[in-house]
């Protein structure tokens, strides 16, 4: 059994998350439940790895070498079904960076790149200030969960200058784990307009209730029409680390990613992030198994309560991430409002606007915590709710 009961105190640490809350929230006592890394410790496995590393004196240039690389691709296989015998493992430091090299690779100032709001911020981020062209392609929801409209989809890129589609799956914030049949279907159309497809798959071992995550590349023939992003750092609690690991199996597309991350001086394995990434694909596929659990019992603490206390409310059945998206609109308030009646109550949400399309009325909720940290915010939730409610 792993501890993820114990809160730890990250206050002076210099964490984004923490030390640059809003007072409101400092003064609550509540931890924000905005940024996505977890208030759980890592494994220990993973612990007395880095400080061994430590112990060696010299925190020196690293590299993805043998037994890195046979550890990332291990878990692939054994974790995903995904065989990357073949793949060109490129080391980035971080999925967002990789991202941005993949929209500067692939397209011109002002082509076009496609996603599906609402959806991570720095989807819309990456394009924008590689000055490239935001193309929508919302997700449609439809009766109390998400799906692609593709219809739309072929419509937006057809146009020869829309080149790159950013998937992100499993789905940050809405939470779908998107099937191998939605998938494929996504896959057919953007082959046939020639659209590379960038897919996020850095929650791809936060699955709930036996959902079944489908790497993008193992679907027939879209190996050669994709980069698939991957990471520790969501899954094991380290993106400090700031270390990604990215798959391609087209050889002129890894060499057009590789030439746009290099420039970038990316290549580098971080020291500790060598330690932490063996240790955890080679030792902590409990520690996931026991994660999942607690998170799927905080995602249920949620939907129960808001069903018995706050029925006007409704949160999204997640099937992966540790991220709830909660549907306040039955409150009538404007983004801003909405925004400052949650922060007066303690609470540090990531606001559903920032997701773009469709995000407007929403709250994102990080569930990767201790429960009664989740029991406090919840509460602090109802009366937030009640003074939007019942104020004179």
């Amino acid at each position: 059994m792993y501890d993820f009961k114990t809160h730890i105190d990250r206050t002076d640490t210099g964490s984004i998350k923490t030390d640059i809350a809003p007072e409101s929230v400092k003064d609550s006592g509540l931890v924000p439940l905005s940024v996505a890394d977890m208030e759980l410790s890592v494994a220990p496995e993973i612990i007395e790895a880095v400080k061994l590393a430590a112990d060696k004196g010299i925190f020196g240039y690293t590299y993805a070498d043998r037994e890195y690389s046979a550890a990332v691709r291990s878990w692939m296989k054994t974790r995903h079904n995904f065989d990357t015998e073949g793949f060109t493992l490129i080391t980035t430091n971080g999925v967002v960076p990789a991202l941005r090299f993949a929209v500067e690779a692939f397209l011109e100032k002002g082509e076009g790149v496609v996603i599906q709001p609402p959806v991570y911020m720095m989807f819309a981020n990456a394009i924008e200030t590689a000055e490239r062209r935001i193309v929508e392609n919302p997700l449609v929801f439809e009766n109390g969960r998400y799906v692609m409209d593709y219809d739309d989809l072929d419509k937006k890129t057809s146009p020869d200058d829309v080149k790159l589609l950013l998937l992100c799956s499993p789905h940050n914030p809405v939470g779908r784990v998107w099937t191998k049949g939605e998938l494929a279907r996504l896959g057919e159309i953007c082959a046939k307009n020639n659209v590379i497809v960038v897919a996020d798959e850095i929650h791809n071992d936060l699955l709930l209730n036996g959902a079944e995550h489908t790497v993008f590349a193992t679907i027939p023939g879209m190996d050669q029409i994709s980069i698939t992003c991957t990471a520790t750092s969501k899954t094991f609690n380290l993106a400090g680390l700031s270390c990604s690991n990215i798959f391609i199996k087209n050889g002129s597309i890894a060499e057009r990613f590789k030439k746009a991350a290099d420039r970038a001086g990316a290549g580098l394995v971080p020291y500790f992030a060598r330690a932490a990434t063996i240790a955890a694909y080679t030792r902590c596929a409990g520690w996931v198994d026991e994660l999942n659990t607690h998170i799927a019992s905080n995602f249920e603490l949620m939907y129960s309560f808001i069903e018995r206390e706050l029925p006007m409310l409704k949160v999204i059945r997640a099937e992966g991430t540790y991220l709830a998206w909660l549907d306040m609109r039955a409150l009538h308030l404007e983004d801003k409002a909405l925004e400052e009646l949650v922060l007066a109550h303690g609470l540090a949400l990531d606001e559903g606007y920032l997701f773009g399309s469709g995000g407007s009325g929403f709250e994102r909720w990080n569930l990767a915590l201790p429960t009664d940290i989740l029991q406090k915010a919840l509460t602090q939730l109802k009366l937030a709710v009640n003074k939007a409610l019942y104020a004179e």
